[in-house]
């Protein structure tokens, strides 16, 4: 008995505790609930990358003791849940960092919507204009038989006066006939033209009239959005009341950039400008205004798990060869503009505007306040200057990074192609610069010559630009009269070549010159092709392609030769191409 009643106290004690448990729990569930509120943020910087960004957003808050949900809404649609970080300044603890879509309530009645008449209105001049419409074609119909009846009575024979009629009472009596009707099909057309008139009137008017409660209705119920909220929810603890601010940034795509280049030669005594631009866009539904921006090389969308290397095999192969090579110079001016035309100055009134412009300072460029940062795995630029960049998906010129880098120079001849030069400049130092491959235009003396493709992967440690045509040196290829000779047996002949190479340098200072030319190259074991003097250039057998390393003083004239022969049988006819 009493072993029951002790049970039985347990039992009422065990319930009782659990009682107290829950309804403690349940208190405390309601005190330190999270309390929504939402913050006004900024978005402070951007690192954009090659492909996508990074945006970092700051607000500042008041909070009040407990758990509170820090709401940053109208984020990016394009934002990257995994990539959101949180941090902060303030007496307080960040408990959670999550992404959150929030879909608005349908709307609401209007309290200021539109007066019952004016819908009535509306309504009814639309039905009306539908009617109306019915109308105009049951007439266009109406008048559309009548004139086919019209059609013919016209094309009848008795009409026509080629029927036959067996008396002339007859012929009268249809006459008269076809008098009536259609003097009633012409009647009836006029009325139906009349009630189209009068229906094309009240359309007018009902339309005009519509325009203008359309306006009304436009101007009384503006557009309202209801598309789908993009949140970051930042849950924060905090023992008392405290301020401070919050930080949170994410990646998103939608935005990048692409670098280009401009290259600038002043003379052939002074090195060349790399200007190191990119072309920014971003399409992410936010505004960048007055941002911090930072440009990355680096792409956050590219894998990161290390590569394994497989097993490198090597056997034998068999690899042919078609085609002669051709050299980079030659590759270069068969893509060169024409740079110069004849152009009339007056001198007097262009060196009054040399001088004064050379009393004015320099105009600084953008590319001063940018500064470059090489990290472990990319190369990231800090663009001192604030910018706005809207999300309008066009590219906006930012200026990276300018540097003078050493040039030297030297103008190049192909005589067989041109009669002219065109000025190189060999350019070094551009390693530094972590060029991404890229479009570049090409000024010299202040004229846009053309553009290039710069590729850091596929360059040398000497980067030729080409600069166009000088006219200050001029080249002529002169072929001397051949010299032919029969060989003692068969019908091979010996033919002797020679071409003398001309130049004349008009300007006041002495230049350094490559010179191209070639010979042919033999693809037949009948035909035999043999240099005899290559007048000091650097000859390449494989080719025929022969090349001067030289030059010339001002005003001076100089000339160059070569000599080859060709043995062949004289039956058959050569082809050289």
């Amino acid at each position: 008995m009493n072993y029951s009643k002790e049970c039985l106290k347990k039992n009422l004690l065990y319930v009782s505790k659990k009682l107290i448990t829950g309804i403690l729990l349940t208190i405390t569930s309601v005190v330190f609930a999270a309390n929504e509120k939402p913050v006004k943020s900024t978005v402070k910087n951007v690192t954009v990358f090659l492909q996508g960004a990074q945006v970092y957003r700051n607000a500042y808050i008041n909070l009040s003791p407990g758990i509170t949900d820090l709401v940053f809404e109208n984020v990016s649609p394009y934002i990257n849940p995994q990539s959101i970080q949180a941090g902060g300044k303030g007496n307080f603890i960040i408990l959670e960092v999550k992404h959150d879509i929030k879909y608005p309530e349908p709307p609401k009645e209007d309290a200021n919507a539109l007066p019952k008449e004016i819908v009535r209105e509306i309504k009814l001049i639309e039905d009306s204009l539908q009617e109306q419409s019915f109308i105009a074609d049951e007439l266009n119909t109406k008048k559309f038989d009548l004139n086919l009846e019209k059609d013919m009575i016209l094309k009848n024979k008795l009409t026509r006066g080629e029927g036959k009629s067996d008396s002339l009472p007859m012929l009268i009596d249809a006459m008269e006939f076809f008098r009536k009707k259609l003097t009633d099909i012409d009647v009836q057309v006029s009325k139906i033209k009349r009630e189209e008139y009068k229906i094309a009137q009240d359309k007018n008017r009902m339309n005009e009239r519509l325009e203008q409660l359309y306006a009304y209705k436009n101007d009384k119920e503006p557009v309202k959005k209801y598309e789908p909220i993009h949140r970051v929810i930042v849950t924060v603890s905090a023992d008392e009341s405290a301020s401070g601010s919050i930080d949170i940034n994410y990646i998103v795509s939608g935005a990048g950039w692409t670098p280009s280049y401009d290259l600038r030669s002043g003379s052939t005594a002074a090195p060349v400008q790399l200007t190191y631009k990119a072309n920014v866009y971003q399409n992410t539904g936010e505004e960048w205004d007055d941002i911090k921006l930072k440009l990355s090389t680096s792409n956050p969308n590219r894998s990161n798990i290390k590569p394994v290397l497989p097993t490198w095999f090597v056997n034998y192969y068999y690899q042919t060869y078609n085609g002669v090579t051709i050299s980079n110079e030659v590759k270069a001016m068969s893509k060169m503009p024409a740079m110069y035309d004849d152009v009339n100055y007056d001198m007097d009134e262009f060196k009054k505007r040399e001088d004064m412009v050379a009393e004015l300072p320099l105009a600084q460029s953008s590319s001063n306040y940018a500064q470059m940062v090489e990290t472990m795995t990319n190369v990231e630029f800090d663009i001192k200057l604030p910018y706005s960049i809207p999300s309008d998906g066009t590219t906006h010129l930012v200026a990276v990074k300018s540097s003078d880098l050493p040039a030297s120079y030297y103008h190049y001849l192909v005589p067989k192609l041109e009669s002219e030069a065109f000025l190189i400049a060999k350019v070094t130092g551009w390693e530094e610069m972590n060029l991404l491959p890229g479009k570049a235009n090409i000024f010299y003396e202040g004229t846009y010559v053309g553009e290039t493709m710069l590729n850091a992967a596929l360059l040398s440690d000497t980067m030729e630009l080409a600069l166009g045509r000088d006219h200050g040196i001029t080249i002529t290829r002169t072929k001397l009269p051949d010299k032919e000779r029969n060989k003692p047996l068969g019908n091979d002949v010996e033919k002797t070549v020679t071409y003398e190479l001309k130049m004349k340098n008009n300007k006041s200072n002495t230049l350094t010159l490559v010179v191209e030319d070639h010979i042919p190259v033999s693809q037949n074991e009948d035909i035999k092709v043999e240099m005899k003097d290559v007048g000091k250039a650097e000859y390449n057998d494989k080719t025929g392609l022969l090349k001067w390393n030289t030059s010339i003083g001002s005003k001076e004239n100089k000339t160059l030769a070569f000599t080859y022969t060709i043995t062949y049988n004289k039956d058959m006819p050569l082809s050289m191409h």
